[in-house]
């Protein structure tokens, strides 16, 4: 039950686009904006859903309104990235871009025989999964492509940070795949030691103040994401 949202790279990617899989440097823009969101990731760890998770005891037509619900985000997601991506004018930035966008369309194609939604049409999300992909919408369009960067890193290292700290599953616990699939957070360190070379190619390229804000609001809808799971928000 990895998270479907993550973007997908292979070994043959990274190494072509010389990234590294290592932890991104201590004084790096991406410890920065974690570091300024870590109360939020806080409480998203005691959110009812996640307790759920770890101790096997969410209901799993509470998980599967989740994922329906989601299923409005991803669908919308897709676009967002398409509408980075041509804006964007470095060629690995191009690259992060792109493969979010084929990760989402991939993923969406399940929607149909997985869930039986066809697009975004027919799903009622709760209100912060509407409200976050308005967000994210609005930093796709009216942002630099890096800040979208920027807004996918809280969903590509919080589902990680969630996972390890329930580590390891109890025996038997029906969700377990959720916590073994999410334990890894080589994808989200890919893309802050990329933020980081960008930072060292394009000089004042981007504001850390305003990276910082953006990654801050997406952490927090990922927060209210898990938390209006259980309380229909």
């Amino acid at each position: 039950m990895k998270n479907p949202r993550k973007i997908v790279l292979t070994n043959e990617m990274i190494k072509k686009h010389k990234l590294s899989t290592q932890p991104p440097p201590q004084n790096s823009l991406f410890w920065a904006m974690w570091n300024a969101s870590e109360e939020i990731a806080q409480e998203a760890l005691g959110t009812e859903f996640i307790n759920g998770i770890k101790n096997g005891t969410l209901d799993p037509v509470t998980y599967g309104g989740f994922n329906v619900s989601d299923a409005y985000y991803c669908f919308n997601g897709a676009d967002d990235y398409k509408t980075a991506y041509d804006k964007a004018t470095d060629s690995v930035l191009k690259f992060f871009l792109e493969q979010k966008y084929k990760s989402y369309k991939a993923y969406n194609k399940d929607f149909p025989t997985t869930w039986r939604i066809k697009d975004a049409s027919g799903v009622v999300p709760t209100n912060t999964c509407k409200e976050y992909s308005e967000f994210e919408s609005a930093i796709a369009g009216g942002k630099n492509s890096i800040y979208t960067v920027v807004a996918m890193l809280p969903c590509e290292f919080l589902w990680y940070w969630l996972a390890s700290q329930i580590s390891p599953a109890r025996e038997g616990n029906l969700y377990a795949p959720w916590i073994s699939g999410n334990d890894d957070p080589h994808g989200a360190y890919v893309m802050g030691n990329f933020l980081n070379a960008y930072q060292t190619a394009y000089p004042d390229s981007i504001d850390n103040a305003l990276a910082i804000q953006i990654y801050k609001t997406a952490m927090t809808f990922e927060f209210k994401n898990f938390q209006s799971a259980t309380q229909g928000s």
